[in-house]
């Protein structure tokens, strides 16, 4: 199999996370899809509104509450 080269595109990327109940796994999700510039900007303007709306965050800051990225996935 060939070396991928960076600006190759990449099918798939099998991950996978353990770990007990608020680990932070989702999160860990989350926050890589959001480096990755992975979601969709009404994806993230979704997950910011839904981060006010439950007080999880304030009206001002600028990252949302990442796990509801990965919670909310569908298979």
């Amino acid at each position: 199999m060939p070396e991928p080269t960076p600006d190759a595109p990449r099918d798939l990327l099998r991950f996978a996370t353990a770990g007990s109940v608020d680990d932070g796994k989702s999160t860990l999700v989350g926050r890589l899809l959001y480096d990755t510039k992975s979601v969709l900007a009404d994806q993230i303007e979704a997950v910011q509104r839904a981060s006010v709306d439950k007080g999880w965050i304030g009206n001002c800051k600028s990252t949302p509450y990442l796990s509801l990225l990965f919670d909310d996935l569908r298979a």
